[in-house]
């Protein structure tokens, strides 16, 4: 179990070494065989006793405020002890002298640098003044003999500046450290929000596109058994099934990067050789789609690759949904950039529910690679979605 200085026990601490000190003052200045001088022993005492013991009694009891108000505990000690000295003399004794230690201390460790500098000026003048009215300081030689005793005093006061320097230093380190862990968190959490959004987009890209084709493909079918004929109807169901199992597989690999499995089972993302298979899936619905590709293909980037599928992907998947049209013509170009429009014949986009989470995917996915996007009406009528893609990814 790890000891913690709450408090409550620091002020328990310092009332007992305040009480204990004030003891020890109290029975060295009452215990002198002479008001006068004591010389030999422990304690050397100028002028009455009950005078000094009450002084040094005084300075050690204000040691119980020597964390919440250092410098003015250190005040209130010099000045207590410095009233008889000016009266009666120096006085010497353990209790006072420790007294006088423990503030010095206590304002190096819990004091500012100016205040613990004020703090040890003070303690020098004091000891100036004690060395100066000591009785038994009879020439400068005796006097200059009690200065290793300041040195001391000096000697205390470093080794609470250095405590507080060093409290200071371990705090600071401390708050860098859970500033850091903060800075990790949050840049933990944009990038599950980015990786959430991104499954949102795919999800969306491959899932609703798999729906959009398996409801006119069971449209399709449930007419054709209307209509009596089965064998017709096999078509589109067969359709239905491939698709659906298409979808399956992009849902589990979605999934997969969820639960971070790193199997390889998984179907590879598609890029723009899975254009055909695309458009003739759309074909099958009776939507007439063409698809034309201009230029020289080339090797691009997988994450353009893939962008590049997902944006006529999605295009193509609004026109089924919301245009009610009759044809879709699909552009590809090669040349400074990767060119893609979709345009189609159906209703223009005052009429289209085409801001969810489509042309907001498509839109992120552009930015994501430094390109353009534009989404309007076409020129002869219609929807018209043009977009270009860098043929390499940004550095």
């Amino acid at each position: 179990m790890r000891w913690r200085w709450t408090e409550s026990i620091q002020t328990a601490a310092d009332v007992t070494l305040a009480v204990g000190l004030a003891v020890l003052s109290a029975y060295t200045a009452l215990t002198a065989t002479t008001p006068i001088v004591v010389a030999g022993g422990p304690t050397s005492i100028a002028g009455p006793r009950w005078i000094v013991a009450a002084a040094q009694v005084v300075a050690a009891l204000a040691l119980i405020w020597r964390r919440r108000a250092p410098l003015a505990t250190l005040v209130t000690v010099v000045v207590v002890l410095a009233v008889p000295t000016l009266a009666f003399g120096g006085s010497e004794g353990s209790g006072s002298f420790m007294a006088l230690g423990v503030a010095l201390y206590s304002a190096g460790a819990h004091c500012e640098r100016r205040q613990a500098v004020t703090a040890l000026t003070l303690v020098s003048a004091f000891w100036v003044l004690l060395v100066v009215r000591d009785p038994l300081n009879a020439d400068v030689h005796d006097m200059l003999g009690s200065w290793p005793v300041y040195l001391v005093y000096v000697v205390v006061w470093l080794f609470g500046v250095y405590l507080r320097t060093r409290r200071l230093y371990v705090a600071q380190l401390r708050e860098r450290a859970e500033r850091a862990e903060q800075d990790r968190e949050e840049r933990v959490r944009a990038a599950a929000a980015d990786e959430r959004a991104r499954i949102a987009r795919e999800l969306h890209d491959a899932v609703a596109h798999a729906m959009s084709v398996i409801v006119v493909q069971a449209e399709a079918a449930d007419e054709m058994l209307t209509l009596g004929a089965p064998e017709r109807a096999r078509v589109p169901i067969e359709r239905i099934q491939r698709i659906g199992r298409e979808g399956l597989v992009e849902m589990r690999r979605l999934l997969g990067v969820l639960r971070h499995d790193t199997s390889l089972a998984f179907a590879p993302l598609p890029g723009i050789p899975a254009l055909q298979p695309l458009v003739d899936d759309v074909n099958a619905t009776g939507l007439p789609v063409s698809l034309t590709i201009e230029g020289e293909p080339r090797a691009l980037a997988t994450g353009v690759d893939i962008s590049a599928y997902r944006i006529v992907q999605e295009a193509l998947t609004n026109t089924i949904k919301h245009a009610s049209a009759s044809k879709v013509d699909v552009h590809l170009r090669y040349g400074d950039q990767l060119q893609l429009e979709v345009v189609d014949d159906g209703i223009g986009p005052l009429g289209r529910g085409d801001d969810g989470h489509g042309l907001v995917g498509m839109r992120e996915r552009v930015a994501l690679y430094g390109g353009t996007l534009s989404i309007g009406a076409a020129a002869g009528g219609g929807f018209r979605i043009f977009a270009t893609l860098p043929l390499e990814e940004p550095a």
